[in-house]
C-alpha cells in the first residue's frame, strides 16, 4: 500500500514547476505499477520489471530539475530497467538534501547516485557488479565508488564521455583504484556504511569530494571503477558562484585536510589553483584556443558512434584495449 500511495503522488512535472522550487519525491518502484498520469509516471509505465529473484538489488537516486534533460539521458539508460527503485528527487536547494532524503526511501543497500544527464548504456551495472564484487574481496570495508576520480598522487581514474569536454576522459581498466575524490556523475556507497551527505554544503558542487573525505574520515576507501558512461552536460565557460560558495565552505570544514585534491581543482586555503584555473580558462576563451562544447540531443546515439567508430570497453577482462585519443588522458578533467 505505501508504494502505491508512493506511485499515486506522480503526477506531471513541467520544467517550469520544477524551476519554482516547489519539492516533489518520485519514487518509482517496478515492483508496483504507477497508476497516475504524467510525464514521469508515463516512462515508468514503459519500463518493465525485468529483474530476476537472484539479481543483484540496487536503487538509482537522481537529483532532477529538468524534465526533457531527464528523459533523454538517465531514463534512457537500458540498465535503469534492472534496477529495484528509481528515486528521483525534485525541488530540493541542495544535492545533499535530495540524496540524503532519498536514502531514507531505498529500500536496498547498494545506492547508485546519478546526475540526471547521465546516460548509462547496456550493461553498464553488469560491470559494475563484477567490479564490487572484486572490490569486495579486496576490501571488504570500501566506502565511496565512482567512475572518475583523483588519486593521491593527483592524477586522474576513470573512464567515461563527457560531451562538455568534447572526448572520451582516460580509458579502461581493470579493477578498482583507489582515489582521494570522486566526481559527482555517478556515486556509489552502501546505506548500511552510514555515510550521508553534509546538508550544511548549498548547492550542487563538490559533495562528491566530501563525501569521500568522510568516507576516508570513517576509514573507508574509496576507487575508481570501469564503468563507462556518456555524461551529457553542457560545458562551463566559467565556474558559477554557487560552485565558489561549495569550495569556501570546503576549505573551512577540512582545513586539516588542505590541500584538498578535487576533481575539478586543488581546494587550497589561498584558492590559487582555482583563480590560475579561471585565469587560463578566460584567456584560452578570449583567444579562440578552447570552445565550450555542450550537451548532445541524444546520447544513445552518441554511445554507438562511439562503439562504432572506437570499442569502448568497460568489463573488467577488456580493461587496457581501448586507448582513445583524448587531451584529457592522464589528466584530471
Amino acid at each position: 500500500m505505501a508504494l502505491l500511495r508512493a506511485a499515486r503522488t506522480v503526477w506531471a512535472i513541467s520544467p517550469v514547476v520544477l524551476n519554482r522550487g516547489r519539492r516533489q519525491d518520485v519514487h518509482v518502484s517496478y515492483g508496483a505499477k504507477p497508476g497516475a498520469t504524467g510525464a514521469f509516471c508515463k516512462i515508468a509505465d514503459n519500463v518493465k520489471h525485468q529483474q530476476e529473484a537472484d539479481s543483484m538489488k540496487w536503487s538509482i537516486i537522481s537529483a532532477v530539475n529538468n524534465e526533457s534533460v531527464l528523459k533523454s539521458c538517465l531514463l534512457t539508460s537500458p540498465d535503469i530497467q534492472s534496477a529495484t527503485e528509481v528515486i528521483l528527487q525534485a525541488g530540493y536547494s541542495s544535492a545533499a538534501a535530495a540524496y540524503n532524503s532519498g536514502i531514507q526511501k531505498a529500500s536496498t543497500d547498494l545506492l547508485v547516485f546519478v546526475h540526471q544527464d547521465v546516460y548509462l548504456p547496456e550493461g553498464w551495472i553488469n560491470v559494475v557488479q563484477e567490479a564490487l564484487e572484486l572490490l569486495s574481496v579486496q576490501d571488504p570495508h570500501w566506502g565511496v565508488v565512482g567512475v572518475y576520480g583523483i588519486t593521491a598522487s593527483g592524477r586522474g581514474a576513470g573512464y567515461l564521455y563527457c560531451t562538455g569536454l568534447g572526448c572520451v576522459v582516460l580509458k579502461a581498466f581493470a579493477g578498482a583504484i583507489e582515489v582521494r575524490s570522486l566526481d559527482e556523475v555517478v556515486l556509489i556507497f552502501r546505506k548500511s556504511s552510514g555515510l550521508r551527505f553534509d546538508d550544511r554544503l548549498p548547492g550542487f558542487h563538490l559533495y562528491g569530494t566530501d563525501i569521500c573525505l568522510e568516507s576516508r574520515r570513517r576509514g573507508m576507501k574509496c576507487y575508481a571503477i570501469s564503468a563507462f558512461c556518456v555524461h551529457n552536460t553542457n560545458g562551463y565557460s566559467f565556474l558559477p558562484f554557487a560552485f565558489w560558495k561549495c569550495y569556501w565552505l570546503m576549505r573551512r570544514k577540512w582545513k586539516a585536510e588542505l590541500p584538498v585534491a578535487a576533481t575539478c581543482s586543488n581546494i587550497t586555503y589561498w584558492c590559487w589553483p582555482m583563480i590560475w584555473w579561471n585565469g587560463v580558462r578566460a584567456a584560452n576563451l578570449l583567444l579562440g584556443r578552447q570552445k565550450r562544447a555542450g550537451r548532445v540531443q541524444d546520447p544513445s546515439q552518441l554511445y554507438r558512434e562511439l562503439c562504432r567508430d572506437n570499442p569502448v570497453r568497460g568489463a573488467a577482462s577488456d580493461a587496457g584495449r581501448y586507448s582513445p585519443q583524448c587531451p584529457l588522458s592522464d589528466k584530471q578533467a
